[in-house]
């Protein structure tokens, strides 16, 4: 590590577990707020710069703009709870019980909830409600939406004024035919057949079971490495959520789902991480794998590199413009992507691309 990557992750590991920090520590900010914002948990951060000791907080002016950033945070999710009651009692109201994904769920699992990063809301309602769903959310005021909702992709796209909510019709999109069953059958079981209840200022909303909260942020955290950049906040999330249900976990159902996935071995290497960097107890982290330390370290250099979306970005702003060169530019992509992921789990890669490639003929027969 770096001397800023030290210092980033021993401020990052006092915000998630309220650790003590060396008296005399001297911190570049310029770097570790940098390294903050390239992995989205800038206002985490914030929070902890805002308790240090006078010999080793930021200059006052760049406090200004942390003390800011963590008002801006705190206005933007007190106004997602505003949209996201009277959504979840519309949908009640017609036997539909929608379930809170990623950010806004994660967050109750945080030191303060607050300190939690995200911009919109997100609902899974399943694929036998989607339509009703979407139909009765355009109804509320403020409301417009990005177009008629349709039976392919993930979720369909409301906003209200600059807050976005996404009806989500599956939690995640799975191009592998067999895979998407098994995950289907997962997914089934965590969202539909055993949410949980939970509190948000005294609405009770409901939130996948222990397990799969588990289960879908690594696998959402994986998907993101695979596809778009992954960041330091996805493996926070995993953190928290193990750290809070690690004496709940039906660790052998977890187990099976990993593995029906083929995911062990990135599990245990993402696992290492989440101990060695982000501090999580080993007796905390299911079936964790020392061996897979020259794996993680490979694993650490891609993610520091590429932090959260960076890659999606950077795809987007060298995009051509004409649509055959936008195809060749895609399927270039491809092959970058299967070359980086292949230094760190080869296996996996094989099978991404082997997926990847058939998927895009697939979609092009089918089209001719």
């Amino acid at each position: 590590m770096t001397p800023a990557e030290t210092q980033y992750f021993t401020l990052l590991r006092a915000a998630l577990w309220g650790t003590p920090l060396p008296v005399n520590m001297a911190i570049d900010w310029n770097a570790v707020m940098q390294l903050a914002g390239y992995h989205g948990n800038i206002v985490l951060l914030s929070d902890v710069a805002a308790q240090m000791s006078e010999d080793n907080k930021p200059s006052p002016e760049r406090l200004v703009i942390m003390q800011r950033a963590m008002r801006s945070n705190l206005l933007h999710q007190m106004r997602l709870k505003q949209i996201l009651v009277p959504a979840v009692q519309l949908l009640r109201q017609h036997d539909i019980e929608p379930v809170l994904l990623k950010g806004f769920g994660l967050a109750s699992l945080y030191p303060n909830s607050s300190l939690r990063q995200f911009s919109d809301i997100d609902l899974f309602v399943g694929l036998e409600d989607f339509h009703e769903a979407c139909t009765l959310l355009r109804s509320l005021p403020g409301c417009y939406n990005w177009g008629e909702e349709v039976d392919s992709g993930r979720h369909y796209n409301i906003e209200f004024g600059q807050y976005p909510m996404e009806i989500h019709r599956v939690s995640a999109d799975v191009e592998n035919t067999k895979d998407g069953a098994v995950y289907a059958v997962i997914e089934r079981e965590g969202l539909k057949e055993h949410p949980q209840r939970v509190s948000l200022d005294g609405f009770e909303v409901s939130v996948p079971s222990k397990e799969f909260t588990v289960f879908f942020t690594f696998y959402h955290a994986w998907h993101h490495f695979l596809t778009t950049g992954v960041g330091w906040r996805q493996l926070s999330d995993l953190t928290m959520a193990l750290h809070t249900y690690h004496d709940q976990l039906d660790t052998g159902k977890l187990h099976d789902w990993i593995n029906a996935m083929h995911l062990l071995q990135p599990w245990q290497t993402f696992g290492y991480l989440l101990v060695h960097c982000l501090g999580l107890p080993e007796t905390e982290m299911p079936f964790s794998d020392a061996s897979c330390r020259h794996r993680a370290n490979r694993l650490y250099r891609r993610i520091m590199e590429e932090g959260d979306f960076k890659r999606e970005r950077k795809f987007k702003s060298h995009r051509p413009k004409r649509r055959l060169w936008q195809k060749l530019h895609a399927f270039i992509c491809i092959f970058i992507e299967f070359f980086h992921t292949a230094k760190v789990f080869p296996r996996q890669a094989f099978r991404e691309m082997f997926v990847s490639l058939r998927h895009g003929f697939e979609k092009k027969s089918k089209k001719k």
